[in-house]
């Protein structure tokens, strides 16, 4: 069984690559790309293009591992289960000490994995800037107001992806003290579902709203 749908994947993939559109304007001299300093350089169709490909071969490869790399978290999660209680037994730990033991061991690997993963994500992005960065770098900036370019970023996706990762921490945090669930005030988690859905499709408003520099 899949881990996750085919509308989920459209939907990461259209995700990400909007990251990728938000690095380039259409102006009236063609597509310009807003560099790191503020300023506009001119760029060719052809090169977004090649530059696009990829960008979707890099989004398609970090989907298609999903899969892989909720395997190994199973399996680890799985062998601290088993196989720390096994160990906590031959140890004669006593008995009060396992959950935490085990919950804490979850809790690292969870959190370790998620943090490798933004890791490999951060990384890939930069490295895939700098480069568009480094092949245009001798080109004269256009005569545009670096002002009215914006930052390119996307602060509803920024706030929808904080507010994800609080809950995914809150979820977490749950492995090291076990009455968090039953004191968290469920009315703001049942209420950060919908906020949540309505940033996401603000944030694709505001892509299409600031796509083309008049």
């Amino acid at each position: 069984m899949a881990l996750i749908s085919d509308y989920q994947q459209r939907q990461m993939r259209d995700t990400e690559l909007r990251r990728f559109d938000r690095w380039f304007v259409d102006t009236a001299m063609g597509p310009a790309y807003r560099c790191r300093d503020g300023r506009a350089r001119g760029v060719k169709p052809d090169e977004v293009a090649r530059w696009r490909g990829e960008v979707e071969a890099h989004v398609d490869a970090m989907i298609a591992a999903i899969p892989v790399q909720a395997a190994w978290a199973i399996g680890a999660l799985l062998i601290i289960v088993f196989g720390g209680g096994w160990l906590l037994d031959l140890l004669a730990i006593p008995q009060r000490y396992h959950g935490p033991a085990i919950g804490l061991g979850a809790f690292i690997v969870e959190v370790g994995m998620i943090g490798i993963e933004i890791w490999d994500y951060v990384a890939g992005w930069r490295a895939r800037r700098d480069g568009i960065e480094a092949a245009i770098a001798a080109r004269a900036p256009l005569p545009i107001d670096p002002a009215r370019l914006g930052s390119g970023h996307n602060g509803f996706q920024t706030g929808m992806l904080l507010l994800v990762a609080a809950l995914i921490l809150f979820a977490y945090a749950s492995h090291l003290d076990q009455g968090l669930i039953e004191r968290a005030d469920w009315r703001w988690v049942f209420a950060a579902i919908p906020l949540a859905w309505g940033l996401h499709f603000a944030a694709k408003w505001y892509d299409r709203r600031i796509k083309r520099l008049r």
